[in-house]
This record gives structure tokens, sequence and C-alpha cells, in this order.
């Protein structure tokens, strides 16, 4: 019925008063005291569940809705498992990074060389990035 003591795994305790306002548990076999206290957190269960349900796509808010947790709770039950079962990939090659105010200057310079004025109505001079001329 009632726990099984950490040192000696007897079930045989008695109530032995209150600290900082917990029941306090004496193990009659060793006279271990301890809290009778429910462990904290989610079960295990829960937390692989969270992680069965993202690896076959469901997403983390939905994932959260069904288990009954907040999101920010299946991402941190998630980032130990991602780190231990997927591994970054390395980067093939070289990229260009290109900040968003260079890049109106980059297309005007480029515009000739691709030839992207014949490419339709958003490339056009006139109208600016991404907008028509009126």
């Amino acid at each position: 019925m009632g726990l099984r003591c950490e040192r000696c795994g007897s079930e045989a305790q008695v109530k032995n008063g209150l600290m900082r306002g917990q029941q306090r548990d004496l193990c009659k076999g060793c006279g271990l005291n301890v809290p009778n206290t429910p462990p904290r957190g989610e079960p295990l269960a829960l937390k692989a569940a969270a992680v069965l349900l993202s690896v076959s796509g469901l997403s983390m808010n939905r994932t959260a809705q069904l288990l009954g947790v907040a999101t920010p709770t299946i991402q941190a039950w998630l980032e130990p498992f991602a780190a231990a079962s997927a591994q970054k990939p390395e980067p093939e090659g070289w990229a260009v990074v290109i900040e968003l105010d260079e890049m109106g200057h980059y297309l005007k310079t480029v515009r000739t060389a691709l030839d992207l004025d014949s490419l339709g109505s958003c490339f056009r001079p006139t109208g600016g990035l991404g907008m028509r001329g009126s």
C-alpha cells in the first residue's frame, strides 16, 4: 500500500511528524526518515508519447494540447531527444549571405547580367522591388 523504503526496500513505514508542512515517514526496518511526497514532474511515458507524436509529424502546439501540458514543456522534452538522436549536418560547399538592405542594390546590379527585365512585372525597374508600376 505505502511507498517502499529507498534504503532497504521495506514497506513497513509509520508516520513520523511534519517537516516544513510535509508529512514524514519512518522506516521500521532501517530507521530512515523520508518525506512522504509523490515524485515531481510528468511520468516518463508522457514524455515518450510527446516524442513519438512529434517524430510522427504532429506540431508542438497540437501535441501540447493533446497531452495537456504547455508548448515550451514539449520543446524542453524534445531537445534532449533531438540532441541524442539527430546529428547536425555538416555544411556542404559555401553559402552567400546577403543582408536585406543590400538585396535591392544587389538586384539592381545583377538585373542586366541575368536579364531579369524580361521575366515579368515584379522585376521591372519602374515598379521597384516586387511592386507593379501604376
